[in-house]
C-alpha cells in the first residue's frame, strides 16, 4: 500500500519542492492518514473536484494549485478542506515547484506550441538541490519551425491551447520567432523579454501596463488564460505518478475549468 507521504517524497524527488517560490505553500495539504489506491489529478481542487473524486473512491487529489494558500483561520462547511476532511480524502500539490522543475509546467507548455531549441529563462531564485547550488528559471524559450506574423501566431496558439482563437494579444509589429512562455500569471516578466530577443511571450494573463509595455517594445504578448496556459501539464504529472506507483489508479480531470471560450481576437 502506498502512503501520503511515500508519494510527496517521490514527487520530491521529481519537482524538488525547495524549488517553490518563498511566497508559496506547495506539499501536503491535508493527510487524511489513509493508504492510496486511486489518485486524481487536476489543476485546482474545488467542491466539484472533492466531489466527483469521492464519487470513484479515489483517496487522494493530486492539484497544482495549492488548496491552502494562505494560513486558515476558520473552516466553513461549504469550503473545499472541509469537503477533503469529510470526504476522507487527501491533497497534495505541486505549484511553483512544478512551475520550474524540468518536465513541469512550462516544459509542458512549450513542447504544446512545438517550440525548438528550448532553453530556461527568467532567473527567480536560487536553491540547493541534493548539495549543489541551482539557479531556478520560470520560463521557458525557444524557436518556432517558421516565422510567422504575430495575428498568425496568436491564432496559432489559440488553436494548440484552446482548440479555437480565444486569446487576447498585443500584436508587436514585428515577424514571431522566438518566443519565451510563462504559464499562468507570469505577465511581469514581458519586462525581461528584451534582453533575452524574444519575438512574442506567451502567458495566462497580463496587466494592462504589461500589455503597454510590450506593445512599445514590439514584442506580441498573448494572454490566452490562466487555466488554458497550466492544464497542458496535467497529464506530465499524471504521468511522473504512474511512473512512480504502478499499481495506482490515477486519473486526470479538467472539470475545474473556470471559463468557457467563444470565437473573438484583438487585433
Amino acid at each position: 500500500m502506498t502512503s501520503v507521504n511515500e508519494i510527496y517524497h517521490y514527487l520530491d524527488e521529481t519537482y524538488p519542492y525547495c524549488l517553490q517560490e518563498s511566497y508559496d505553500n506547495s506539499g501536503i495539504m491535508v493527510d487524511c492518514g489513509k493508504d492510496i489506491e486511486k489518485v486524481v489529478v487536476s489543476l485546482d481542487i474545488t467542491n466539484a473536484v472533492v466531489d466527483y473524486a469521492a464519487s470513484i473512491g479515489a483517496d487522494l487529489i493530486l492539484s497544482h494549485h495549492p488548496v491552502i494558500f494562505h494560513p486558515i483561520k476558520r473552516i466553513d462547511s461549504d469550503s473545499p478542506v472541509f469537503h477533503l476532511i469529510a470526504s476522507g480524502i487527501s491533497a497534495i500539490s505541486a505549484h511553483t515547484n512544478f512551475d520550474i522543475a524540468d518536465g513541469g509546467v512550462n516544459d509542458a507548455l512549450a513542447s504544446k506550441l512545438s517550440l525548438q531549441n528550448i532553453m530556461p529563462v527568467f532567473k527567480v531564485s536560487e536553491c540547493h538541490v541534493k548539495g549543489s547550488l541551482r539557479e531556478n528559471y520560470i520560463g521557458r524559450a525557444g524557436e518556432l519551425a517558421e516565422e510567422l506574423s504575430p495575428y498568425d501566431f496568436a491564432r496559432y496558439v489559440g488553436e494548440r491551447l484552446l482548440g479555437r482563437h480565444a486569446v487576447e494579444y498585443v500584436n508587436g509589429g514585428r515577424p514571431v520567432k522566438k518566443v519565451a512562455v510563462g504559464g499562468g500569471a507570469c505577465g511581469e516578466f514581458i519586462f525581461e523579454c528584451t534582453r533575452y530577443g524574444i519575438d512574442a511571450f506567451v502567458t495566462g494573463e497580463a496587466k494592462h501596463h504589461e500589455m503597454i509595455y510590450a506593445a512599445e517594445h514590439g514584442i506580441t504578448l498573448i494572454a490566452a488564460g490562466h487555466y488554458a496556459t497550466e492544464t497542458v501539464a496535467l497529464d506530465n504529472l499524471a504521468a511522473t505518478l504512474r511512473d512512480g506507483f504502478p499499481d495506482l489508479s490515477v486519473e486526470v480531470t479538467r472539470m475545474d475549468a473556470p471559463l468557457k471560450y467563444t470565437d473573438w481576437m484583438i487585433d
